[in-house]
């Protein structure tokens, strides 16, 4: 019991820590674990302090709040969606709507180890304007051995804004991690750093 709840306090914390400064399209954890022929149903926060765009302006306090439904068509690899609403400073709050794919491969040698990555699009129906954007991002995972529930990852993400938005420096660094509770509750922290300013949080359920 006690064992339980110091590792209940540390993912807390943990997700904590992680939830401070930094953006772009959340995304899974890129290097994600998950069992084959399972759905999976999050909610998902993100907020963005500024974007900057190669014209010299931004686009600042973006806020995204969105469902995401994924289905495990393999072994730690699934297909998702997403659809929500998504404001900022100066904007309204409009629909949104995305996608996703996201495969890692685990070690041999090295089984508490994973390679993987995600590509992402996010159209957001903007009155005035085409907001369409793209994400590739490649990012290594390690499952704690002593705490096989929290899988802390890094990679790097490429983020990139095309048709009437173009993004200034869309190249930046990832950081996060996963905390499972049992088989089916999944939250996921992460931060995004170098490239832009933001943060991301998740909550999830396996059927």
């Amino acid at each position: 019991m006690r064992t339980t709840s110091m590792r209940i306090v540390l993912a807390v914390a943990l997700l904590a820590i992680t939830a401070a400064p930094a953006s772009a399209i959340y995304t899974p954890n890129p290097a994600g674990r998950w069992e084959a022929n399972h759905f999976f149903v999050a909610a998902d926060l993100q907020y963005n302090g500024d974007k900057d765009l190669d014209d010299g302006g931004s686009i600042d306090d973006e806020v995204g709040f969105f469902v995401r439904p994924s289905y495990a068509f393999a072994p730690n690899a699934t297909l998702y969606g997403r659809i929500g609403l998504q404001d900022a400073d100066h904007i309204d709050t409009e629909f949104a709507i995305g996608a996703g794919l996201q495969a890692a491969w685990e070690i041999p040698q090295a089984t508490d180890w994973a390679i993987g990555g995600s590509l992402d699009y996010l159209y957001w129906d903007l009155d005035n304007a085409d907001y369409h954007e793209v994400q590739f991002a490649p990012a290594v995972s390690y499952n704690i051995p002593q705490l096989r529930e929290i899988t802390p990852y890094a990679g790097l993400v490429a983020n990139f804004l095309v048709d009437d938005f173009e993004e200034d420096d869309p190249v930046g660094l990832l950081l996060g991690s996963n905390f499972d509770i049992g088989e089916q509750i999944r939250f996921d922290a992460q931060i995004r750093l170098i490239s832009e300013d933001g943060f991301f949080l998740s909550a999830g359920y396996r059927f």
